[in-house]
């Protein structure tokens, strides 16, 4: 039980991945001018994907358990709902999870979709799951953060930039990232092994309705 009380906090910091492939071809508008990836690396500001939306589809695994998790973005990460399934059987019953998180700016709503209950409340995020803004990143703060760059590695057929992230309690990760968008996470915190993987991304307008909070959930004001 210690090991899943883990897996399921851990599920609570792993923040939405994903990558964009390098190459020609429209992906989104800026003051409403259509840009090309190329372009769009040296104009946008830092924003959390540099397409305007999107679908993402990753793999998490910890402790022996896997989750499958499924992000739709929109407003180049301004809005995000990410759905997690976590299929874990204990003794012969069924205890497994399904998530669903829906973020628009500094407002979230985290539902558990089999209790129908969930939690409503605002906090600002990071600009990456690695807790910084990786696009902004100096020798400065690799120094205080005690990380270490290892230079790039190809992931998907995608550019990334990989990162080494040394603290207390055990912890030793190392990230893949296309910019603020993580493709992959692994190693070790509090002494378990832990990975997050991406398995495909597709650009593409999102609907609407997605972002929409669904009807029945019993809400608790505050996290």
């Amino acid at each position: 039980m210690r090991k899943l009380s883990f897996f399921m906090l851990l599920l609570l910091l792993l923040g939405a991945c994903g990558g964009n492939k390098s190459g020609k071809g429209n992906v989104g508008e800026i003051e409403g001018e259509e840009v090309s990836i190329k372009d769009l690396s040296k104009n946008h500001e830092s924003r959390r994907y540099p397409v305007k939306s999107g679908v993402i589809r990753s793999v998490s695994e910890a402790v022996g358990v896997k989750t499958t998790m499924v992000t739709y973005f929109d407003k180049w990460g301004e809005w995000e709902v990410i759905e997690s399934t976590t299929p874990i059987f204990i003794a012969g019953t069924d205890v497994s999870s399904h998530k669903l998180e829906i973020i628009k700016g500094d407002e979230h709503w985290k539902i558990d979709l089999k209790e129908k209950t969930g939690n409503h409340y605002n906090q600002k995020r990071a600009k990456s799951a690695m807790g910084i803004d990786v696009e902004a990143i100096t020798d400065e703060i690799l120094g205080k953060m005690k990380m270490e760059k290892l230079g790039s590695e190809d992931y998907l057929g995608y550019k990334c930039e990989k990162f080494r992230i040394v603290g207390d309690k055990g912890m030793d990760m190392e990230y893949l990232m296309y910019g603020n968008m993580m493709m992959s996470m692994e190693g070790e915190a509090m002494g378990f092994k832990t990975t997050v993987k991406v398995t495909s991304f597709e650009v593409g307008n999102v609907p609407k309705e997605k972002f929409e909070v669904p009807e029945g959930i019993l809400f608790t004001e505050g996290y």
